[in-house]
């Protein structure tokens, strides 16, 4: 079955939902405008030696929290001598939006991201874990490396895997070429100017799912799909199908059950088919599952049928953390069971439905307690923030 991004109004703003085989996997509410990947000159508020970072006013409400040992700064107003003071005007990037009482995260690790590579200023050539062919990422590797520009350096994509050539290092240089334009520009450019300013979030959206496979894009707003259309000339995409919703009789958030989707996604308690069901805690310092049996009942063997549960858990957990763009640690209480082999199969199962979200997500261990550990970068805020926890 086709996989589809759809795109839906929702109370004056797009309700983003990715559909794979069918199945609702990712609901995002989207801002009408967001500062994420946008680059800007900002300028040293603060600085806090205690926690070696400080706080740089961009031109927004709220300063972005950045780091001093784990950037290398790039600035504007003055030769570097190894320290920075308030005043000091740096080029960053928005990395990490504001969540909760946490500021936005900059970073001078600039990056332009494309459909193959992104694109940075690391100097280093990274591949997608995704690729698993030896072959294939000694390939990649060596073209990217003959691609780029001195001082220039890019991660390659999953999509990248087994295309052509020309493409990849065409992409490349282009996207080489325009960061080298910032970096260029910024020396002559006010303090508070954003020298970048990052697609739209569904097109963004689709760079990050689009790996030539079927897919359709779906909206009922004109705007969205004019969008599409342009990206997809520029880039010379042909194997997408595009589509504009325009049925007056039914809704397009109803014609694929969005608000239900969402109320389920708010909701601390996920049923399972077997009769199982999941208690997911969203709290300040990490994300708590626990599964239960619940009305599963039956007169198997106890161990395979603990395993079944726990199985079916899994998949419906890695789900959950995608449609609840649930992030950081995450501690998860599975039913507990005997055998070794058992054990390591539901971890077999972890790792392979955390390989299919595009947010970078891991298996980390075990405890000594039993609880699963996980963790998922923070990009964006959660669903329950983005609705304020109702709807």
């Amino acid at each position: 079955m086709m996989n589809q991004l759809i795109l839906a109004k929702y109370q004056n703003q797009i309700l983003e939902a990715w559909q794979e085989a069918g199945k609702i996997m990712e609901l995002s509410i989207l801002d009408s405008v967001s500062i994420l990947d946008n680059i800007y000159i900002g300028k040293i508020s603060n600085i806090i030696r205690d926690i070696n970072a400080c706080f740089i006013d961009y031109g927004a409400e709220r300063p972005a929290y950045y780091s001093l040992i784990e950037n290398r700064h790039i600035l504007l107003n003055r030769t570097p001598d190894g320290t920075l003071k308030p005043g000091d005007e740096l080029l960053i990037q928005i990395t990490k939006e504001a969540m909760k009482a946490k500021n936005p995260v900059a970073s001078s690790e600039l990056s332009l991201r494309g459909e193959y590579v992104v694109v940075n200023v690391s100097g280093k050539v990274g591949i997608s874990t995704k690729i698993k062919s030896a072959e294939e990422k000694k390939r990649l590797r060596q073209l990217a490396e003959s691609a780029l520009p001195d001082e220039m350096g890019c991660i390659v994509r999953t999509s990248a895997a087994d295309c052509p050539e020309e493409a990849i290092i065409n992409e490349i240089s282009y996207l080489a070429e325009k960061l080298s334009q910032i970096l260029k520009i910024a020396k002559n450019r006010t303090c508070f100017s954003c020298l970048y300013k990052s697609h739209a979030k569904y097109l963004d959206s689709f760079i990050v799912k689009y790996n030539h496979g079927p897919m359709e894009i779906i909206s009922d707003c004109p705007d969205v799909i004019q969008d599409f259309e342009a990206y997809f000339q520029e880039k010379n995409i042909t194997d997408v199908a595009v589509r504009l919703y325009t049925d007056s009789m039914c809704s397009l958030m109803a014609l694929y059950n969005l608000n239900k989707e969402l109320e389920h996604a708010l909701k601390e308690r996920v049923w399972l088919k077997s009769g199982a069901y999941l208690i997911i805690e969203q709290t300040e310092a990490m994300v708590v599952i626990d599964v239960n049996t619940g009305k599963s009942i039956t007169n198997q063997n106890t161990e395979e049928h603990l395993l079944k549960i726990n199985s079916e858990a899994a998949i419906e957990i890695c789900r959950q953390l995608r449609i609840r763009n649930l992030s950081g640690i995450i501690m998860i209480d599975f039913i507990n069971m005997r055998s070794e082999a058992s054990v390591r199969q539901l971890q077999d199962i972890l790792v392979r439905e955390l390989m299919r979200d595009s947010v970078p997500a891991k298996f980390v261990d075990i405890t000594k307690l039993g609880l699963v550990e996980l963790t998922r970068k923070k990009i964006r805020r959660s669903l329950k923030e983005q609705t304020g926890g109702s709807i």
